[in-house]
């Protein structure tokens, strides 16, 4: 496999295409976790940290909103890769403990009266362990991108 930088961005970039949609969810996610962070922050008085969030926050929003309407996925993996790779990293951390707190209640199932909870439940579990493994995916992808960046700066 070749180690170029473009190779590896077209390579991210085709994976980040093919998981658009979870990945366009997790960098919303984040923004809006980055967001309510922020206002915390700000209630407690630290402001530079309020402003990193908040920055950070529109940053996750933007690159989401531009891969959702944008046809260009190359450029925004060139020049946004890091913020793609945080909200991926955050949200595949959040679909995994989904998953396993799922798989908790799953073992406590009983009788006919939870059989309808038991089938969501399910449906849940199947899904998260679905999303975790195309986050994963672009996780990976985007890993190799900052490895080369961090080869191509040192």
């Amino acid at each position: 496999m070749s180690t170029s930088m473009p190779d590896l961005i077209k390579l991210a970039a085709g994976t980040v295409d093919r998981h658009k949609g979870v990945v366009c969810l997790a960098l919303q996610a984040d923004s809006e976790s980055l967001r309510l962070s922020a206002q915390r922050a700000r209630a407690r008085a630290h402001h530079a940290i309020a402003n990193e969030r908040d920055e950070e926050s529109g940053l996750a929003g933007h690159v989401g909103n531009a891969l959702t309407y944008a046809g260009n996925t190359s450029f925004w993996v060139e020049h946004h890769w890091s913020t793609i790779l945080a909200a991926v990293v955050r949200r595949e951390a959040e679909e995994l403990a989904h998953r396993r707190s799922l798989l908790e209640w799953l073992a406590t199932y009983e009788g006919e009266t939870d059989a309808p909870v038991f089938q969501v439940q399910a449906w849940q579990y199947k899904h998260a362990g679905k999303r975790a493994a195309a986050l994963a995916d672009v996780k990976a992808a985007l890993t190799a991108v900052r490895d080369a960046a961090g080869i191509a700066s040192a």
